[in-house]
Formats: C-alpha cells, structure tokens, sequence
C-alpha cells in the first residue's frame, strides 16, 4: 500500500472542506441572511419590554395620584372649587365683557407660535435632514419636538376661544386637520421617546435591540409625517383666513 495515497486519502474530506466552492475562487464568502426568526423573537421581546416599562410608568403615576388626592392641598383645592361653583364671584360688568380681544391674543400668540417653525422643512415629504437628528442616540428628548407640542396647546386655547364666540357655528375644518395633525405628533414623538429608552435597557438582546431600533425610526418618521401634514393643513388655514 502506497503510504503518500493513503495520506492523500484520509486528508480528503478535510481538504474539500477547506476549498472554496467552484466559481467563488479569490472571492470571500457571502455573509449569512439575516435569521428571522431572531428577528421575530427579538420583536416579540421588545414588545414584552415595552409593555413592562409602560406599565410600570402606569403604576407609579397612578399611585402618584392617588397621594396627591389623599393630600390635604387637594382636599382646600377642592372646598374653594366647591365654594365658586356654589357662589360664581362675578363682576356686574362681566356679562358685557367683550372676549373678542382675549380671543384675538389666543390667535395671535398661536400665528407667532406656528411662525417660528420649521414650516418650510416641514413641507417636504421626506424630511431626511430632520430625521438625521431626530435618529441621534442622544438619549435627551429632541429639541425640534417641545416648539411642535406648544402650538398644539395653543391651537386647542384658539379653538376653544373660537367656540366660546361663535359657539353656534361649525367648527373649522382646517383647524380640526391641523390639530389632528399635532395629535399625531405628539403621540409618534412619545412613542420613539419610549423605544428610545427601552433600547437602552442593560443586557438586552441584540435582536431586541435591533426592534427596538427599528421601532424608533418608524416613529421619527411618523413624526415627519405628522408635520407635513400640519404643514399643508395650516398653509390652507392662512389662505383661508386671509381671503375676505
């Protein structure tokens, strides 16, 4: 027996397991696809983190609550409201007070408010510069978002003060959009705060991470969304106002 072809012989299956596949010669190999079952696992953990942190949240602030009901502050809170609601100190001259101009500062402070956005950003459908940042890991909430947040508030303070003057009249439509529109904001920008928080859970998976990634961007871009949105709902509202 031929001890070099006896060599060659058992040598073999470790050699054909070390050379590259015909046609892949000189080129590494492919990485592998993505295991979606990993990432299936991973977005079911991620909504299992969520859930708990969100319940957790839950808790602490209805407990939060209800020291603050138990408190004596809220018990002389409510024997004042008790009191007013039993005997309203109004003035003689308040039945023919003029709300026209509290009105017109609740619109004006909204005009300034909705005036120092970004509106012209704000008026692309993909806002990739916004969303740059928006996707920073900087665990602060973004900037950009507490300046959206104040003209909702001050867009429900003009609403309500339009119902109070023309309560017998329709309510605006483009109004209803825009508000609608900052609902949605709000709640997209909420919604990546807390995806953003949860990734940074210690010891968590990657895949969960990765959702959670995932997750946090969908959000961002719902905010830009929402924006745009906001964006051609009030541009309709300043024509519309505008025009005799």
């Amino acid at each position: 027996t031929d001890p070099a072809a006896t060599g060659a012989a058992a040598a073999g299956p470790a050699a054909a397991a070390q050379k590259p596949p015909a046609g892949n010669a000189g080129h590494p190999a492919r990485p592998a696809a993505p295991d979606r079952g990993n990432l299936t696992v991973g977005a079911a953990k991620a909504g299992a983190l969520l859930d708990r942190q969100l319940t957790l949240a839950r808790t602490r602030a209805h407990s939060t609550a209800l020291q603050a009901l138990g408190s004596s502050r809220f018990h002389a809170v409510a024997d004042k409201v008790a009191v007013l609601a039993s005997d309203v100190p109004l003035t003689p001259a308040a039945a023919s007070t003029d709300l026209r101009t509290l009105a017109a500062a609740a619109e004006e402070r909204l005009t300034d408010a909705a005036a120092a956005l970004p509106l012209l950003t704000a008026g692309h459908p993909y806002n990739a510069e916004a969303l740059v940042h928006g996707l920073s890991p900087d665990p602060a909430p973004h900037p950009q978002d507490a300046p959206w947040h104040q003209v909702r508030l001050l867009l429900r303070l003009h609403r309500y003060a339009l119902e109070v003057l023309h309560g017998d009249l329709p309510p605006d439509v483009r109004l209803l959009s825009a508000g609608q529109s900052l609902d949605r904001h709000r709640d997209a920008s909420e919604a990546a705060a807390a995806a953003a928080q949860a990734a940074r859970t210690p010891r968590i998976a990657p895949a969960t991470a990765y959702a959670l990634g995932v997750l946090h961007a969908d959000q961002r871009h719902e905010v830009e969304a929402a924006r745009y949105a906001f964006q051609r709902s009030w541009q309709k509202q300043a024509i519309g106002t505008s025009t005799p």
